[in-house]
This record gives structure tokens, C-alpha cells and sequence, in this order.
């Protein structure tokens, strides 16, 4: 069991490298995708130059491979720190992919599809935190990290299990890592306004 779940942690982590928008994007439009908009992979950037298909598509893509890294892993009866494992690994592998030179997307896509499948209820808990967060903030990135911000505490306040919370604890702290410009950005823009 221990060797089977090393190799799918390892499997996880270059699924994850196959960044959609990245593809999309030199496939249909002969472009760099990270040498436009914010310079990353993900469904938001590509949609600069897609529009709305690029946007889907990246999503869905990015949303699969992180849904799929779950169902294998629970497929294959992978004990649940292993399965855990491999979403964080898929997760590192979207967001420093080797082939890109570690520069890919942000992750939002990828850990919706990783949740949706490992536990849908986590995903319900996401989408309240940011419905109650959005008026106060405007803008969907940043409803989004602080609702990735507050995650892990309220999983623990509703019971769920120490590992669970400590892998959403480090999914969010990646994921606000990659943030970081945008929320540069929004805390710039909120000095402005003051």
C-alpha cells in the first residue's frame, strides 16, 4: 500500500503540471499565455484572450485533473492521508509545474475539483464563506483568499478530522501564496482609496 501510494503522489504531482490554459492557449492561439494579462496559466488569464470558451475550457481542465488525482486515489483504497497527499501534490505540480519552469496557475480550479470529489460538503462550506464575504469585498479573487483564510478554521469548529484540517490549511496557504500579487494589488488599490 505504501509503494502504491507513493507512485500515485508522484502520478498526482505531474497530472497537476499540465496546466489547460497553458496548452489552450499555444495550441489555438500560438501564445505564451504567461506573457499575458498576469502572466500565469489559469482560467481567469486565459479568458483575456480566449474569452469566455478559454475561461471554461482552462477551468474544466484544471477542475478534472484535481477531481480525477481523488477518484483515483480513492479508486485504488488509498489510505486518507495519501489521498490528501496526492491533492496537495496535484496542487503543487498546477501551480510549479517542472516543464514551465515552475511558473503555472494559482490553483483555484484544481482544488475545486480536488474537494468536489474528496468531499462535496467542503465545497458548500467554500461557496457560504464567500457569499457572506463578497459584499464587503467586490472582487471575486479576494473573496475567494479570504474565504480560503478562514477554511481551515471552520472545519476544525465543525468537527472534522485534525489531518483534514491541517491538508486545508496547507491547500489555502498555497494557494494564497500564489495570490500574492493580487492581493498586492487590492491592498494597493484599498491605500489608494483611504
Amino acid at each position: 500500500m505504501l509503494i502504491k501510494s507513493i507512485i500515485l503522489i508522484i502520478i498526482s504531482y505531474l497530472l497537476g503540471c499540465f496546466n489547460t490554459g497553458y496548452y489552450y492557449a499555444h495550441l489555438f492561439y500560438h501564445k505564451d499565455i504567461r506573457e499575458i494579462g498576469t502572466s500565469v496559466t489559469g482560467a481567469m488569464n486565459v479568458s483575456r484572450l480566449a474569452g469566455r470558451k478559454g475561461f471554461i475550457l482552462t477551468f474544466l481542465g484544471d477542475a478534472f485533473k484535481g477531481a480525477f488525482v481523488v477518484f483515483l486515489s480513492q479508486s485504488l483504497m488509498l489510505p486518507e492521508w495519501a489521498v490528501l497527499l496526492c491533492i496537495l501534490m496535484v496542487l503543487l505540480g498546477h501551480i510549479f509545474p517542472i516543464q514551465l519552469h515552475f511558473q503555472g496557475g494559482k490553483g483555484m480550479s484544481t482544488i475545486f475539483g480536488a474537494l468536489l470529489i474528496f468531499q462535496p460538503s467542503l465545497i458548500l462550506i467554500l461557496f457560504l464563506a464567500c457569499v457572506v464575504i463578497f459584499p464587503f469585498v467586490r472582487r471575486y479573487t479576494i473573496t475567494s483568499l479570504y474565504a480560503l483564510l478562514i477554511f481551515p478554521l471552520e472545519l476544525f469548529l465543525l468537527n472534522h478530522s485534525t489531518i483534514v484540517v491541517i491538508y486545508t490549511a496547507l491547500y489555502s496557504a498555497l494557494i494564497i501564496f500564489a495570490c500574492r500579487s493580487n492581493i498586492k494589488e487590492y491592498l494597493k488599490e484599498k491605500a489608494y482609496h483611504q
